[in-house]
């Protein structure tokens, strides 16, 4: 475990712009299909799972929510802390571990994880403490890496050549081989009842020594061609339910 923290710590240190300033909030795409699904999050209790550097929870409690960000990197945490303002009660940020969070049971209305889950030892476990920790009818919001299109080339290439996996962002400490259709059923494993569904980044087509972003449609246009195409999606993203039972 401490190799693995050592690790995303060197990660963090690595990908952190110095000349960034505070201010600044960069979201990516998945952060935008999050707040699709997420909808209107003023007043709520949220949890942000693998917050990383801070920015998406920074923008999550801008918008009003109360928001706990969390990341198992000390220095991911320490990045966020200062691009926080001060006085401000929200985010609060933590050093925690997806797979032990340190809340009680049914603490958050929503809790939120965006490419985290491709990188914990035990995903399973992880996503029964997110379970745990939302309250009845509480909703998680996950987006996650899916390989069932053309980054399979990449796999079989790192495969083949017994070099650590390149996603196109730098090689992570830990890198799960995930499928859309193995994704949903560890989801329902979990407890959770699967709500809306979106899908982005297509690599249909791919060439190996050519970086994996060359050969990409972003979005599919028609909304039932891409609920057709949504199992070769690169970047899935998932409304989860814990629905209880009376």
């Amino acid at each position: 475990m401490t190799s693995n923290l050592d690790s995303y710590n060197q990660w963090h240190n690595r990908t952190y712009d110095e000349m960034e300033r505070p201010t600044e909030i960069y979201l990516d795409q998945w952060h935008q299909d999050a707040l699709r699904l997420s909808g209107q999050v003023i007043g709520l209790d949220l949890l942000e799972v693998g917050c990383g550097q801070g920015n998406f929870s920074l923008h999550l409690a801008s918008l009003g929510a109360r928001v706990v960000g969390t990341d198992f990197s000390t220095k991911a945490i320490e990045i966020a802390n200062t691009k926080k303002v001060a006085q401000e009660s929200f985010p609060r940020f933590l050093v925690a571990d997806a797979q032990t969070l340190p809340f009680a049971d049914s603490s958050f209305d929503l809790v939120v994880s965006c490419e985290c889950l491709e990188h914990v030892p035990n995903p399973s476990k992880a996503l029964n403490e997110m379970f745990r920790v939302l309250r009845p009818n509480g909703r998680l919001v996950l987006t996650t890496e899916n390989y069932s299109n053309g980054m399979l080339i990449y796999w079989a290439m790192s495969w083949l050549k017994r070099k650590p996996f390149n996603s196109g962002n730098g090689v992570q400490p830990i890198e799960h081989f995930f499928l859309y259709w193995r994704v949903q059923r560890m989801m329902r494993h979990a407890g959770f009842t699967l709500g809306r569904k979106l899908g982005a980044h297509y690599v249909f087509f791919a060439i190996p020594g050519i970086h994996p972003h060359t050969f990409v449609r972003e979005r599919i246009g028609s909304t039932w061609l891409s609920r057709i195409l949504m199992p070769f999606a690169r970047h899935m993203s998932f409304e989860l339910i814990k629905k209880t039972e009376y």
